[in-house]
């Protein structure tokens, strides 16, 4: 398993649509909402080669944190199932991989309990 870049940048909010206006409004970025098969409404864009979203935090996977204004990290990796794998082995508790429609991923919390994925874009 081989990490090849990072690939998003997610804000969990507790109230993910105005934070989604602020971004939009006031610094200006893109924004716009998106809808994935498995995943509530949420907001986003592309900026350079990341893609920038903000999610709401009832339901998000992979972390027992429920405090909104979490950073999510999100790493590119062809070989998921040997991040995971990787992971279990160094006793991390991580989502066995899941397929979100637009990516198959693992989700869990580093140990300073940032929430963090390693995904395979579909």
């Amino acid at each position: 398993m081989t990490v090849s870049s990072v690939y998003a940048l997610l804000l969990i909010s507790d109230d993910a649509e105005s934070l989604a206006t602020f971004y939009r409004d006031v610094v200006g970025l893109p924004i716009t909402e998106e809808r994935h098969d498995g995943i509530p409404l949420h907001y986003g864009c592309d900026l350079g080669s990341v893609h920038f979203a903000i999610h709401p935090s009832e339901g998000w996977p992979g972390t027992t944190r429920r405090d909104g204004q979490s950073p999510v990290v999100v790493f590119a990796t062809d070989d998921v199932d040997g991040a995971y794998s990787r992971l279990r082995s160094a006793g991390v508790e991580a989502t066995p991989p899941f397929d979100h429609g637009f990516a198959v991923l693992t989700a869990f919390e580093d140990p300073d309990g940032n929430n963090v994925q390693i995904l395979r874009p579909a």
